[in-house]
């Protein structure tokens, strides 16, 4: 099956057009979280506060991974 990644980063949004094959929902949930923990790493050097990874297949929603940071002073 094929699931689309859809990428949010503090309001800027990055459609997947392409997707990626899946054999199984465990797979697309493990690749969720490690291209959010990836994407979250430089997306905070650069100075954003949130993402999300909204993960779907044939435009259904099946999860999203949401990663923020908060710094306190």
């Amino acid at each position: 099956m094929r699931y689309h990644f859809h990428i949010a980063e503090d309001g800027r949004f990055v459609e997947d057009e392409e997707g990626q094959e899946f054999s199984n929902e465990h797979a697309v949930r493990r690749e969720a979280i490690e291209a959010g923990a990836s994407i979250a790493r430089d997306a905070f050097i650069r100075g954003a506060r949130r993402i999300e990874i909204d993960v779907r297949m044939e435009n259904v929603p099946v999860l999203k991974v949401v990663i923020s940071l908060e710094i306190e002073d």
